[in-house]
């Protein structure tokens, strides 16, 4: 039986090789300085050679994948070490060894690099940032861990990736932080799909997505134009199922489809169902925005998103009595794979039908790119490697992250030089009538102005960048004034300071310009919203903002 567990291991394996073949490696590296003294003046490598009662096994990897003088290197890493009786443990389930020394092949090499570089990442980051949810960086398989605390409060409690604790943390070197780890983790090598169905708590689920053709669908790594999936899903469990009657797929099919078994069918409503369950977005718990919608994979519906003190609603009913809502089960979820992560939901997940809602979409943070960790923050790049924005000429773009500004959600401003036009798509946004506002800094003679399209067509007031409400000879009225309106404008959001402790209230550069307040959306959809240069400039563009209209 063991024997059958390596071989199928090993060609999940080959799978996963040929994805991460494609990409460098960041951590190869030949420059190295030696060190003497205390833990904060060695590095990485010479405090756990320093270390063998807990590390020499962890040592002879790193020797044998030639990471060794990587870690000893200049830079900033986090090292998550298995300790010594955790990397014996592993090798004797996994290959059926008890010595690093006895893993010879070439497929067993490239395991032990690809284990290295899941155990490491490019910053160094302690305990401090352990927060129930994903790291913020990726590792370099290019990979979210996940740190929750299930088993209490308390760094003492926390599990990496649901899967080892902490034998010790917070070891500081010169070029990083070392956290020695009671097990080793298991790099992602199968598509959520696959994680779920092994599992084994979702199976009419998983059946109702083989049935309905999603399963395929969510198991790809790569999307048709190259660029690496993530998907999210929500799933009902076996047990959750079976609390609203339901337990067995056919079951299922009768209680969601009665009579209609064309389950590929885009119209069908099992199929329907299946695709109103997930999202190309990458999203732990800990991701799902505060108050607003995420689309999912069925066109023209979204998920309202709203979180609380105490907890994360999904598709409130927002009736004032009695309101309903769906949430997350939290020991079944967050569990990560090579292209998602999977969630359970404590009650079935209907198609919901959202009232007109006040929707803000961030471009620092609301862009799949930048949620699935493929476009970083004060970096430049190409603009071809977004699918979500479009602009023309393609050109360089980058998303600022500074607190000297009053932006909105972490101080993120969509950065980019002068071009022809750029759009984006929009959240799945209700059906209702809206304001639309835009808020950038402007107020600068060096910025562009803009005429807005929606959907192709043109629409609302010119949006000049060079000025702003300060400058247009009425002052700076107290309050949103009918006069501050006339002129297209209210003023910033109240709850956004600078790092001196301006508010964007009281900064006229950070006012609201209000391209249309008569927006019509006859159903619930996403759209494509284009700002064209009629003079073009430097765009620093912070959120566009959906206010419904009464």
């Amino acid at each position: 039986m063991k024997t059958k567990k390596i071989i199928n291991w090993l060609g999940g394996l080959c799978m996963f090789m040929l994805i991460l073949n494609s990409c460098n490696d960041p951590l190869d590296g030949t420059t190295f300085f030696t060190t003497d003294g205390e833990t904060t003046d060695m590095t990485i490598s010479e405090v756990l050679e320093a270390n063998p009662d807990k590390f020499s096994m962890y040592v002879e990897i790193l020797q044998k994948t030639e990471f060794y003088t990587a870690l000893r290197s200049y830079g900033s890493y986090t090292c998550l070490a298995p300790t010594n009786t955790a990397i014996k443990a592993f090798l004797e389930e996994r290959f059926n060894v008890s010595t690093v020394a006895e893993l010879t092949s070439e497929e067993q090499i490239e395991f032990l690099k690809i284990l290295v570089k899941f155990h490491t990442l490019p910053t160094s980051r302690t305990t401090s940032s352990f927060i129930e949810g994903r790291l913020a960086d990726t590792t370099y398989t290019g990979d979210y861990l996940t740190t929750s605390y299930l088993l209490g409060g308390g760094i003492a409690n926390v599990q990496i990736n649901k899967e080892v604790g902490l034998d010790q943390y917070d070891i500081r070197t010169n070029n990083g932080t070392i956290h020695a780890l009671t097990g080793v983790l298991n790099p992602f090598i199968d598509p959520v799909t696959v994680v779920m169905e092994k599992a084994g708590k979702h199976t009419i689920f998983i059946e109702a997505l083989k049935q309905t053709g999603y399963y395929d669908m969510f198991s790809q790594y790569f999307s048709e134009t190259g660029s690496k999936n993530n998907f999210t899903i929500l799933a009902e469990s076996d047990a959750v199922y079976a609390e609203a009657g339901i337990n067995s797929f056919q079951d299922l099919a009768d209680y969601i489809s009665p009579g209609d078994v064309n389950y590929t069918d885009e119209l069908n409503e099992l199929n329907r169902f299946m695709a109103y369950h997930a999202t190309e977005s990458f999203l732990y718990s800990a991701d799902f925005p505060e108050n607003s919608f995420i689309s999912t994979i069925l066109p023209k519906n979204a998920i309202k998103s709203f979180k609380t003190d105490k907890e994360l609603r999904i598709n409130e009913t927002e009736t004032g009595v009695d309101d309903t809502w769906t949430s997350l089960i939290s020991e079944d979820s967050n569990f990560p794979a090579k292209n998602g992560v999977y969630h359970t939901v404590d009650k079935l997940l209907t198609i919901f039908i959202p009232k007109a809602k006040h929707v803000i979409f961030d471009f620092g943070t609301g862009l799949p790119e930048v949620q699935a960790g493929k476009i970083g923050f004060n970096s430049w790049f190409d603009s071809t490697e977004f699918e979500s924005l479009r602009v023309f000429p393609a050109t360089r773009i980058r998303i600022l992250r500074q607190s000297r500004n009053a932006a909105y959600d972490a101080g993120t401003v969509l950065n980019l030089g002068s071009v022809t036009w750029i759009e984006f798509d929009t959240p799945v946004l209700p059906k209702g009538k809206y304001e639309l506002r835009v808020c950038g800094n402007q107020g600068n003679n060096g910025r562009p102005i803009f005429q807005t399209y929606w959907d192709g067509q043109p629409i609302g007031s010119q949006w000049d960048m060079r000025s702003n409400p300060s400058e247009l000879g009425i002052g700076w009225p107290d309050e949103d004034s009918l006069e501050l309106r006339e002129r297209g404008y209210v003023r910033g959001r109240a709850d956004i300071f600078d790092n001196s402790g301006n508010s964007a209230y009281d900064l006229a550069n950070w006012a609201r310009f209000i391209v249309i307040d008569d927006l019509l959306m006859p159903e619930q959809q996403s759209h494509v919203l284009r700002f064209e240069t009629i003079r073009s400039g430097g765009i620093p563009i912070d959120y566009i903002e959906f206010v419904p209209v009464d």
